[in-house]
């Protein structure tokens, strides 16, 4: 799926083949961005549960797995809901139903007493910090969500909110360039220099149509091999070890 897709791009045109590029040797890389579900929290549960629950409602049936994987991992909300429920779909109805997705989605990962940083990751941001290496994220999450992950989570010893770049309808969601690019301007650090952490298709494809200058697929849901099909340069199961990918 994710080999042909890149394929598609490459003949567009678009960011070229896996073979024809070459990511950061050893040393070079002098920003992180993250992309956040999935890659920093391991919410993918609690996130499937609630789009399973919220398009049954809405359209009386379930979603396939392919399907879902096409048109919700790593897909902003409105793009989603409007792809199931409407194109002519704008304003406040459409935040409405994104909204109301988004609330049983926090209350499943603040009741299940499971919602935390994934494995390794803040010795993995410590480490960052201690060598001066400035990070972002980048997600697909809008602000309800992103206050939600301040309120749940230490995020705010390594970010501050303008290392943020989230779905604030200003831009074309992944798998667009857009919000990596944004991501590196904000840490002051060009983007064929920072190593990307990613965990959706969507997502990976945005950081090759923008030129991350590494990129690390993590297998939350996607398998290792499945990741570096889409294009990753890697893949990791979590953040233990990470300190060999900079």
């Amino acid at each position: 799926m994710c080999a042909e897709k890149r394929r598609e791009t490459a003949a567009a045109g678009g960011e070229p083949g896996r073979g024809r590029r070459r990511p950061l040797p050893p040393g070079a890389v002098r920003g992180v961005l993250f992309d956040c579900n999935g890659t920093m929290v391991f919410d993918e549960a609690f996130h499937t549960q609630a789009w399973k629950v919220f398009l049954r409602e809405k359209l009386g049936h379930d979603v396939d797995e392919r399907e879902f994987h096409t048109w919700v991992h790593g897909v902003n909300g409105d793009v989603t809901v409007r792809h199931y429920l409407g194109e002519e779909l704008e304003g406040e109805r459409l935040h409405a139903l994104m909204e109301e997705k988004e609330v049983l989605y926090r209350r499943l990962a603040r009741e299940s007493g499971a919602f935390v940083l994934a494995p390794g990751l803040e010795a993995f941001l410590e480490l960052l910090a201690s060598r001066g290496i400035p990070a972002a994220i980048g997600t697909a999450a809008a602000d309800g969500n992103v206050r939600f992950f301040f309120e749940e989570l230490p995020l705010a010893r390594w970010f501050t909110m303008d290392r943020v770049i989230h779905n604030d309808g200003t831009f074309p969601g992944k798998p667009a360039p857009d919000i990596y690019l944004r991501g590196a301007a904000a840490i002051g650090v060009p983007i064929g220099e920072c190593l990307l952490f990613e965990d959706a298709a969507a997502g990976i494809e945005a950081g090759l149509r923008a030129g991350a200058g590494k990129i690390c697929g993590v297998a939350s849901m996607l398998t290792p091999e499945e990741l570096l099909s889409c294009g990753a340069d890697a893949a990791v199961f979590d953040y233990r070890g990470a300190e060999a990918l900079l």
